[in-house]
């Protein structure tokens, strides 16, 4: 960790939870629907991020948990939760506390991203970080490497792994991973506002670029959300 990060990490924490976006119903970010939130402030600077105006820790808006919590439990439908950023684990106090709420009234599974390693979390992660890891049942890790971008389960580089922390997944995971560990596409919703969110793990490195390109060639006037599409990092 650089000199740069561990200074974000020291920053100081809010309240509530600073956030970047939330969709739901979401099919393309794990089992099932999923209610999908994406934390604001990123120390990492992979080079082809796909989201960031995530990056920036002032960015965003902060909700509070008790927000979120009613939120994500208004889709009844939905089989759990992914947690994506942005940079989830520089908010581990406050996502921990979220989990908890939500599995005190629902039996949700939880999905979570992260730019570090799991080894760098077990070995130099804060005490709230360690904490949130007992809370999460995936675990995706590591950055996002534009030069290993590869069309995986969840997953936009082949450095990234695909880690089940307990037993709910565990069988799926094992399942794709030896069906092939192909990604699951991508998904366009329309918010209210509106807006358009791009869901999922795009098949390219160029996505991104590509589809901005081709909004401005047709002259679209719908601005894109693009963090929907997946921690690409």
């Amino acid at each position: 960790m650089t000199r740069s990060q561990r200074a974000t990490l020291s920053a100081r924490e809010p309240a509530g939870i600073r956030l970047y976006f939330k969709q739901a119903p979401v099919s393309s970010l794990g089992p099932g629907k999923r209610a999908v939130i994406w934390t604001q402030g990123c120390p990492f600077r992979c080079d082809g991020c796909i989201s960031p105006d995530s990056l920036d820790p002032e960015g965003g808006e902060e909700v509070s948990v008790d927000s979120l919590v009613a939120w994500i439990l208004e889709h009844t439908g939905i089989e759990g939760l992914t947690i994506s950023g942005g940079e989830p684990f520089l908010q581990a106090r406050q996502i921990a506390q979220l989990i908890d709420r939500l599995k005190s009234q629902r039996d949700l599974g939880v999905i979570c991203y992260t730019g570090y390693t799991m080894d760098h979390l077990v070995a130099e992660g804060s005490a709230a970080q360690k904490d949130l890891l007992k809370r999460l049942d995936l675990l995706i890790d590591g950055p996002y490497i534009r030069s290993l971008h590869a069309d995986l389960y969840l997953r936009g580089s082949a450095n990234q792994r695909l880690l089940t922390l307990t037993e709910r997944y565990r069988d799926l995971i094992a399942d794709i991973q030896n069906a092939g560990d192909k990604g699951c596409g991508l998904e366009i919703i329309v918010a209210p506002g509106g807006q358009v969110c791009v869901a999922g793990v795009p098949m390219e490195p160029d996505f991104r670029d590509n589809l901005n390109s081709a909004l401005q060639d047709t002259n679209s006037n719908t601005r894109t959300e693009q963090e929907g599409t997946i921690n690409a990092r």
